[in-house]
């Protein structure tokens, strides 16, 4: 009998967009992960981060901009010597405000990341037993194979939904303070200057977000309890910190098997603190002079301008073995 003798009548309503069922998947595991009220306390700590960072930018601009209310109330309060050393800062940031100003930023994001670094592990061991795991203990996973989505489909909309957790966490705190600092700065110029700052401070995000997001696909998909993927989670961080330590003992190229050492170098390549370092020494010659009253050698800082290549080996290398992992597991089931 042919579908028009059973009464068949097709689809006239409005089609949806592969891309709106991909975002369908990501809003409802949005929705689902941040249910618990743990995980929107951690989350409250990248709201710190970003109004310790904003705050921080905003009292360099108002330092560094002559006969400033807060400068005046400074040398009232601390004498005429200390007001002439922030005098002679808003001078130096006057002539080099591709160290004095740019700099103020660099250093705010590149300390970001240890603070970015334990948040992620935190945050995500949070929620990784509602991504995959709980589909597939639930075997709610066979529902969405029969909609129309392919694997792929889903794999995306909970990549998604990762990436955005933790993009509040490395990329949230960069764009608001950068944005929020140079609004409120004392000159427009604020915004040329500072702008390298912020495009290091997103590509280290970027660099951090996308093998965490796939390494915590990967892991959550292991599990065949939702509770086994936190556990799995915490203790692959535990198991890789000990063997790439151990192993860096034999090649100091395996301390890479711990993605948070790969990421660490490709973000000191990024920022380059040790350039900076020896650029502000030759520019700003009263750096030199305050870390001599205080006894401290500017080249005994421990930063490096990092490495590239391996690190971003080993990460590219884990991200596709994640992927392929995650499709294993999905396509078994």
């Amino acid at each position: 009998m042919s579908v028009w003798n059973a009464q068949y009548r097709r689809w006239t309503g409005e089609s949806v967009s592969i891309w709106k069922r991909r975002l369908s998947i990501a809003r409802y595991g949005l929705r689902l992960c941040l249910a618990g009220k743990a995980i929107r306390a951690f989350l409250f700590l990248s709201l710190v981060q970003w109004l310790s960072l904003t705050f921080a930018f905003l009292i360099f601009g108002q330092l560094v901009t002559p006969g400033s209310a807060l400068a005046d109330w400074i040398t009232v309060k601390t004498g005429t010597r200390v007001g002439a050393v922030i005098d002679g800062i808003s001078a130096w940031a006057l002539l080099y405000p591709e160290i004095t100003v740019d700099g103020i930023y660099r250093i705010g994001y590149f300390v970001l990341r240890f603070t970015a670094t334990p948040l992620s592990i935190l945050i995500v061991a949070l929620f990784i037993h509602k991504l995959i795991a709980q589909d597939l203990a639930s075997q709610a996973i066979v529902i969405y194979n029969s909609k129309a989505l392919t694997r792929w489909d889903y794999l995306i909309g909970k990549f998604i939904v990762v990436s955005t957790i933790l993009s509040t966490i490395w990329i949230l705190p960069v764009v608001g303070s950068w944005i929020i600092g140079n609004v409120l700065a004392p000159d427009w110029a604020f915004f040329y200057h500072t702008f390298p700052s912020l495009l290091r401070g997103l590509a280290v995000g970027i660099v951090a977000i996308l093998p965490l997001s796939l390494v915590a696909l990967a892991v959550s998909s292991m599990a065949q309890k939702t509770g086994a993927a936190i556990a799995y989670w915490i203790l692959g961080w535990i198991t890789l910190s000990i063997v790439a330590g151990l192993s860096a003992f034999t090649s100091p190229t395996l301390a890479y098997l711990n993605p948070f050492n790969a990421i660490d170098s490709l973000s000191d390549a990024i920022f380059r603190m040790d350039s900076f370092i020896s650029d502000a020494q030759s520019m700003l010659p009263f750096i030199n002079q305050a870390a001599a009253r205080i006894d401290l050698r500017l080249d005994d800082i421990p930063v490096t301008d990092g490495s590239i290549v391996t690190p971003a080996f080993f990460l590219i290398a884990l991200s596709v073995l994640s992927i392929v992992f995650v499709n294993r597991r999905i396509t078994a089931s």
